[in-house]
């Protein structure tokens, strides 16, 4: 009988680890959206975008938008994409001048497994900038 209940207590800790564990996994997967800056030199507003993930992972992509606001709402002016294999990606998008208004910069990641499945997707907006 007393067995019995070390092997209970056993498996309910061991249960508990492994979700505690998986919840943390799940959760560590981030996309972030840089805030757009204007880049005098060149002449353009520069938005970056990352997207990390806790393990390595066949294909990863982000897509990095430069949004506007008009009439209340924001619009994607400029997207651009990136993939690459591994732990983390980065972009970025830019647009020529400064035009007047509210900028924000979007980012969207996801991670695909060697079948082309998507595992996680994350996503992520910056702070407002005004030009």
């Amino acid at each position: 009988m007393r067995n019995g209940r070390y092997i209970l207590a056993i498996a309910l800790l061991l249960a508990a680890l492994a979700a505690s564990e998986a919840l943390a996994a799940a959760g560590s997967y981030e996309a972030r959206a840089g805030r757009p800056a204007y880049d005098s030199s060149s002449l353009q507003l520069v938005g970056k975008g990352a997207y990390r993930t806790p393990t390595r992972h066949a294909q990863l992509r982000i897509t990095v938008c430069l949004r506007k606001r008009t009439a209340g709402r924001f619009f994607d002016v400029r997207c651009e994409t990136a993939a690459a294999k591994g732990k983390r990606v980065k972009a970025q998008v830019s647009v020529p001048g400064c035009v007047k208004g509210i900028w924000r910069t979007s980012a969207v990641g996801e991670a695909f497994d060697r079948s082309g499945n998507l595992i996680n997707q994350a996503g992520a907006v910056s702070r407002p900038f005004r030009c």
